[in-house]
């Protein structure tokens, strides 16, 4: 314990970090995690599936599935809404954001943490990239800053299941610097994972009441963005196939030797028609008999 607590004064933002990432980064895409009929029932009861996955080197993984009653992009601005964190999340102390730009189509934020689970107190700097599109939020330290965890990587993904509901994914792997006793980890993993259940849902559904009891444009803007989310599930192009078409009707073969025949036929046959509609009317001789 004393390991930890004293490790909290190494955070600096003027130095790079011990090394540049020990654990994978999570990818911006969808999840590969298969979800059992047990799973699945739990869920549909409105409550959340939590797991604390011991890896074969002892690392953990924390790993979050949850249905919540709100729009998918209710609760991805919840999850983006990054300096209203310290009021959102029990736990976060302060967070400040000193990067927010766009990159090969996705934003880049990176933000200054101050957290504390029980009687541990934690700085560190994180580095996030975010596909608006997909939905999906993937962060890692910064590595250019010095932080108090030795790492941490971890996911977001929202899945759009219904015009007023979605699933949230969330994973989150964290090792603390020097050795650390089994029951520290135990402890900030259970922290972690009910915390961010329970705030991803409560401030999700506070704000979808809100914008529901709204009118007039706010009422429109919730519609047209819910909206959005049902476009999100219709196939991409890529997905979509061709109509087949009836097959054209065969036509006969061009006489390449003859337009200029057919062409001069044409034109006497229309100066004849015109001339005759030209000309007098002929009238029959009347003979005289004697």
């Amino acid at each position: 314990m004393l390991v930890v607590l004293g490790s909290v004064l190494a955070a600096d933002e003027t130095m790079k970090h011990y090394h540049n990432g020990k654990l994978p980064k999570y990818e911006l895409s969808a999840p590969s995690i298969m979800l059992s009929a047990g799973d699945e029932e739990v869920l549909n009861n409105g409550k959340a599936l939590m797991q604390v996955i011991v890896q074969a080197d002892g690392k953990r993984r924390l790993l979050m599935v949850r249905d919540v009653a709100a729009p998918a992009w209710v609760v991805m601005d919840r999850i983006l809404d990054f300096p209203a964190y310290p009021r959102m999340v029990k736990g976060c102390d302060a967070l400040v954001p000193y990067r927010d730009t766009r990159e090969r189509g996705l934003r880049v934020m990176d933000a200054m943490y101050e957290i504390h689970a029980g009687p541990m107190n934690f700085k560190y700097y994180m580095h996030h990239e975010v596909d608006e599109k997909q939905r999906c939020v993937t962060f890692h330290l910064d590595y250019d800053r010095q932080s108090d965890l030795d790492d941490s990587v971890g996911y977001w993904y929202v899945q759009p299941t219904g015009a007023e509901v979605c699933r949230v994914y969330y994973s989150c792997d964290t090792t603390l610097r020097g050795w650390v006793p089994a029951p520290v980890y135990t402890l900030l993993g259970k922290t972690a994972l009910k915390q961010t259940t329970t705030w991803v849902n409560e401030e999700a559904l506070k704000e979808w009441g809100k914008l529901s009891r709204k009118r007039g444009a706010g009422r429109l803007l919730a519609g047209l963005r819910g909206l959005g989310d049902s476009f999100g599930r219709l196939p991409s192009p890529t997905q979509l196939k061709p109509p087949r078409l009836p097959p054209l009707p065969k036509l006969p073969p061009l006489r390449l030797g003859q337009p200029k025949q057919d062409a001069t036929s044409h034109v006497a046959s229309v100066r004849s028609a015109l001339a005759r509609r030209a000309s007098p009317p002929h009238r029959a001789a009347t003979v005289r008999q004697v």
